[in-house]
């Protein structure tokens, strides 16, 4: 039985590692904010003994990823695939911030430097196939990097100002 020209079985397995990837965002959305590992030798036995696990968080992420499936599909080569796995990568750690940031207004960096990364290694791996889509990649880095740091800028300009009694 086939859905959108991809089997079903595979929607099966994704939705299962959606289960999985949304119960690692919620560890992630309780040890980030903190500044502890999320990896750490202590994983599976804190885990295990004081972690509750936010099930609707489970299914969101399972959700998304049987959506994402349903409109990516499954190509025949990696390069065809690098779509999906983008999404596949970006969406906990989005999730992850969206959750952080609704319960403490706050965004941790090692977040934010993690999915710079992964755009970066993305474009290098997009760069193998077509030069033009990374440069066009790399220009919106710069350009989304750019506004914020000039965002936190600004911010800090009038801080200053606020603490040296210039305003």
């Amino acid at each position: 039985m086939y859905i959108n020209e991809t089997h079903i079985l595979y929607y099966a397995i994704v939705a299962i590692l959606g289960l999985f990837v949304g119960m690692f965002v919620d560890w992630m959305n309780k040890r980030l904010p903190d500044y502890k590992k999320v990896f750490s030798k202590e994983i599976f036995t804190e885990y295990f003994a004081e972690f509750k696990p936010n099930y609707i968080l489970m299914l969101i992420t399972s959700a998304i990823y049987v959506a994402l499936l349903y409109f990516y599909g499954i190509k025949d080569t990696f390069i065809a695939n690098l779509d999906l796995i983008k999404f596949m990568i970006l969406t906990p750690m989005l999730l992850s911030a969206f959750v952080i940031d609704y319960r403490l207004q706050i965004i941790p960096n090692r977040l934010n430097l993690t999915m710079f990364e992964i755009g970066l290694v993305i474009a290098f791996l997009y760069g193998l196939s077509d030069v033009a889509i990374t440069i066009n990649m790399a220009l919106g880095m710069l350009a989304g990097g750019g506004i914020f740091l000039l965002i936190t800028l600004i911010g800090r300009s009038n801080i200053w100002k606020r603490s040296h009694g210039i305003w």
